[in-house]
């Protein structure tokens, strides 16, 4: 496994089995730290040719609502339109309206780009999904 990416929002593992693997951290709380986060989530698409992404909430921060246009708008067009993310195992926070946050940015995955998406209480049970899914 390559050594880990270290960012202020998160970090960033390739995993071998095929898929990437974010863990965020409470500084996601910034805006611009946390589409720090996402734009390296598809660089990193991009250059492995990966296509799913396990992202571990547990100590997510609540986005803005400029944050979450940017995602839905902008990240979301990048990775579904380009067809560079077709999985996402999410291990959810723990609080209500971070929740809503993923459902609704899976949601949207999966009406816009056909994403398909999954939560899951442990990333080993995110992982395993990840690989046996198409």
């Amino acid at each position: 496994m390559e050594k880990p990416i270290l960012l202020p929002a998160g970090e960033l593992q390739i995993c071998p089995e095929g898929y990437i693997h974010l863990i965020w951290a409470p500084e996601s709380l910034d805006s611009d730290a946390a589409q720090a986060v996402f734009t390296e989530v598809l660089r990193l698409l991009q250059r492995t040719g990966y296509s799913k992404l396990l992202t571990d909430q547990r100590q997510r921060a609540t986005a803005s609502e400029a944050y979450m246009g940017w995602l839905l708008a902008i990240w979301l067009t990048q990775v579904g339109g380009g067809g560079h993310l077709t999985h996402v195992a999410v291990v959810p926070a723990r609080a209500l309206d971070l929740r809503l946050q993923a459902v609704d940015v899976c949601r949207q995955g999966q009406y816009r780009y056909g994403i398909m998406s999954q939560f899951f209480d442990t990333p080993e049970a995110a992982s395993q999904w990840l690989l046996t899914s198409g």
